[in-house]
C-alpha cells in the first residue's frame, strides 16, 4: 500500500496542469486520496504539504505582483528610453538581458526580474541619463 508522502509527491508537479493526460492522472490521485484511511500522523503530514503549496502560491504571486510593477512603472517609457545603452553601460549585458527582467521572463525554467541591487543601479541610470538629456541645449 502508498504512503501518503508518496501520493502528495506525485501530485506535486502534476498541479496548475493545463495537459489533459496530467490532469487526469491527478484526478487519479485525487480519488485516491479520498479513499485513503489516513492516521493522524499521515493528516499532518497532509497538513504540512497544503501550508507549503500555500506559501509556494503566495510567494509566486508575489513575484509576479513585483515583475508586473517594474513593468507597469516603465510601460509608458520603454519606446524612447536607451534600454541597450542601460544595458551596456550599467550592467555590462545585453538590452536582451534587461528586457528580460523587465518583463520576468522564464530563463532555463527561472524567472529572472530585477533585483534591489540592479533596480538600484536602473534608477541611477535613468537619474543620469535624464540629468544629461535635461541639460542639454542646441544652440545656433
Amino acid at each position: 500500500m502508498r504512503t501518503i508522502q508518496e501520493i502528495l509527491s506525485e501530485m506535486k508537479p502534476l498541479m496548475g496542469s493545463m495537459n489533459a493526460e496530467e490532469r487526469k492522472r491527478l484526478n487519479a490521485l485525487e480519488e485516491e486520496l479520498k479513499i485513503f484511511q489516513m492516521t493522524a500522523e499521515d493528516k499532518a503530514v497532509a497538513q504540512t504539504w497544503y501550508e507549503e503549496g500555500v506559501n509556494e502560491i503566495k510567494e509566486s504571486l508575489g513575484r509576479i505582483e513585483y515583475e508586473l510593477k517594474i513593468k507597469d512603472q516603465l510601460k509608458e517609457v520603454t519606446d524612447i528610453l536607451p534600454l541597450s545603452y542601460i544595458a551596456k553601460n550599467y550592467f555590462g549585458k545585453s538590452a536582451a538581458w534587461l528586457y528580460q527582467r523587465i518583463n520576468g521572463n522564464k530563463v532555463r525554467g527561472k524567472v529572472y526580474t530585477l533585483n534591489h541591487e540592479e533596480i538600484a543601479t536602473f534608477n541611477r541610470a535613468l537619474k543620469e541619463i535624464g540629468n544629461k538629456i535635461s541639460s542639454l541645449s542646441i544652440t545656433s
